[in-house]
């Protein structure tokens, strides 16, 4: 299932490794006969391994020219625009370094980070969340008293505290009622941030890993979903394994969300894709970028002046 989600330049390489591996562990206690034995089989993994370290090989290649040209590519494109990084334990701090820097270079108001603890996604602690969400919430935000789960929950509360009216761009929240939600999260374990960082946002890029099939995903596409509907601008940013048909990425595309999703942001392309997007989001528009086979293009299309 997830091989089909995952029609990737290059994975296909490391996949035909892998099963190279697997027959060449077992190759001795196979009959050698036929089609040239474990010689054959060595030959094959060989040339596949070989293969890899060049696809490895001209993708840094790539990244070390777009690592230069990136910061270009976006430079001033989210001036005077607020934007929150949400980030997920399991996320690579090297991936949320970079599209935090990126952000920078495009000239985007620093909204803060907040990052989703393990907790965060725990199935046990779903109603204490529950629980929390809704005695912290601030003063005029609702919830959805027909979706009653963690994660829309969460994330229509964290939505009221943290943007703007996409209207008026006023924030939806008083800074009393932003504290006290944020707090409250934080005592709880569910989240975690620098005090005295977070400011009402315009956009969300929500960064992520690998991702888990499961309640993990549910979770996470709720609370998504939930956020989205607050405040719209939102993007979604991961390793191309969320691009599989059980991960989050793969469920927000299958179901035509209006969040914009963004895999492979361990390549550079990626990574100045997700603030691409978020430019693209505050402008009324979206899209679905990476390497995977279910993206509609590696990035967003660029800027007519370069």
């Amino acid at each position: 299932m997830a091989g089909k989600s995952l029609l990737v330049a290059g994975l296909g390489f490391g996949t035909a490794v892998g099963v190279a591996l697997g027959a060449l562990a077992i190759a001795p206690n196979m009959p050698s006969g036929g089609a040239g034995g474990d010689s054959s089989l060595r030959e094959e993994f060989q040339k596949k391994a070989q293969n890899e370290e060049v696809l490895k090989a001209q993708a840094d290649s790539s990244d070390s020219v777009l690592d230069k040209l990136a910061p270009v590519v976006v430079d001033g494109s989210l001036a005077q625009r607020p934007v929150l990084v949400i980030s997920t334990g399991e996320a690579n701090e090297g991936d949320v370094r970079a599209i935090r820097s990126l952000l920078k270079s495009a000239d985007a108001e620093d909204a803060g980070e907040i990052k989703l603890t393990d907790e965060f996604y725990r199935q046990e602690g779903a109603d204490k969340l529950l629980s929390l969400v809704t005695s912290a919430l601030p003063a005029g935000a609702k919830l959805d008293s027909k979706k009653v789960d963690a994660g829309t929950h969460s994330g229509q509360a964290m939505a009221a505290a943290l943007l703007m009216d996409p209207k008026t761009t006023e924030p939806l929240a008083s800074t009393k009622d932003r504290a006290n939600l944020l707090q409250a999260l934080r005592d709880a374990g569910y989240i975690d941030y620098e005090d005295g960082t977070i400011l009402p946002a315009q956009a969300v890029v929500y960064v992520g890993g690998k991702g888990f099939p499961g309640y993990y995903t549910d979770q996470t596409v709720n609370f998504l979903q939930a956020l989205d509907e607050v405040g719209g601008n939102t993007v979604v940013a991961a390793r191309v394994e969320q691009a599989a048909e059980d991960r989050v990425i793969g469920k927000l595309r299958e179901a035509k969300s209006d969040i914009s999703t963004v895999d492979s942001i361990d390549r550079t392309t990626s990574r100045m894709a997700a603030v691409m997007a978020a430019k693209e989001q505050l402008d009324g528009g979206k899209g679905a970028y990476g390497a995977a086979s279910s993206a509609d293009a590696a990035a967003p299309s660029l800027p007519e002046d370069l």
